[in-house]
């Protein structure tokens, strides 16, 4: 991914990887059995590909979001922050947005404003944004 994102111009230093959130083997075994599967995801394995993405990261010059590390730090109890063992719920949303949000804002602090703020919009007239000429 990372070289075709190079490919096509984009640098490393504005890709952000994330690692996968670590697997609630429980709720993910009841899921499976649910629709007539054995488990076919472990936790292990899951930790593999966690720690090959930061690999990556490092590797390739790009920030890693290390989702597996953060959401199990101290112990916690990370089973709120997947719906059913393996995606994210909305508090494992919560989760990340408030854990990716600062990397955003690292990246494009920096980048200009290409569209006027909102407040700055007239809503009675809009059209006065693009100032004189043609409408």
């Amino acid at each position: 991914m990372i070289q075709y994102l190079k490919s096509v111009d984009v640098p490393e230093s504005k890709v952000i990887l994330i690692t996968p959130p670590p697997l609630c083997e429980s709720a993910w075994e009841k899921e499976c059995i649910a629709q007539g599967y054995k488990l076919n995801r472990m936790n292990l394995v899951v930790d593999e590909y966690a720690k090959a993405c930061l690999q990556v990261g490092q590797n390739c010059g790009t920030d890693v979001l290390d989702l597996w590390t953060l959401m199990q730090k101290d112990n916690k109890d990370f089973s709120s922050y997947l719906s059913d063992g393996l995606h994210l719920s909305p508090k494992g949303n919560e989760f990340l947005s408030s854990h990716l949000w600062p990397l955003l804002e690292k990246k494009v602090a920096s980048l200009p404003f290409i569209f006027p703020y909102w407040k700055d919009l007239s809503e009675i007239k809009p059209e006065l944004l693009l100032g004189d000429g043609d409408h």
